[in-house]
């Protein structure tokens, strides 16, 4: 029985040694709608937890829980001021102030949501500049998926590149 408990044990300790401490690549999403009916862009930004507390804490110098629904109205500032300062699009040479409209959690990431009003009808060329979590890593990577009348262009931004252009 001794045996047993000792190949269990060494089992356990073997797996989880084996577990990595931070997974081996830094990457966020940035999934782009253009709703022609509200005349807007829905933005939705998704990048990994442990990756995004930690950017938040070092940047405002702070302890951050992106998980607890405890602390949600606290870090919920700390997001929008992030995601604001990182994240800018510009539609058809025309810059655009983007609407925070908040964040969730659901497992290993986080979600953070952008609305830009009064967007024109046909959209021709997208420019963006986007440096999230380049704070942090330098080997961020950032894709960007943007839609518009039904046909879906994607770009990658390696850090340090921060700025892209969609044509349509």
């Amino acid at each position: 029985m001794q045996t047993v408990f000792l190949v269990v044990g060494w089992l356990m300790s073997s797996f989880l040694g084996a577990l990595p401490k931070e997974h081996p690549f830094h990457v966020g999403v940035v999934e782009v709608n253009h709703n022609k009916v509200e005349r807007t862009l829905e933005i939705q930004c998704k990048l990994y937890t442990d990756d995004f507390e930690t950017t938040l804490s070092r940047l405002f110098k702070q302890k951050v829980d992106l998980i607890d629904p405890k602390f949600h109205d606290a870090m919920d500032s700390l997001v929008e001021k992030y995601i604001s300062q990182r994240v800018r699009f510009g539609i058809n040479g025309k810059g655009y102030k983007g609407n925070y409209l908040g964040f969730e959690h659901d497992k290993e990431a986080v979600y953070a949501f952008i609305e830009i009003p009064v967007m024109p009808n046909e959209i021709r060329e997208v420019q963006f500049d986007i440096s999230l979590l380049f704070d942090l890593y330098d080997d961020q990577i950032n894709v960007v998926h943007f839609t518009t009348n039904g046909q879906r262009k994607s770009s990658k931004l390696y850090y340090p590149q921060s700025k892209g252009i969609l044509t349509f």
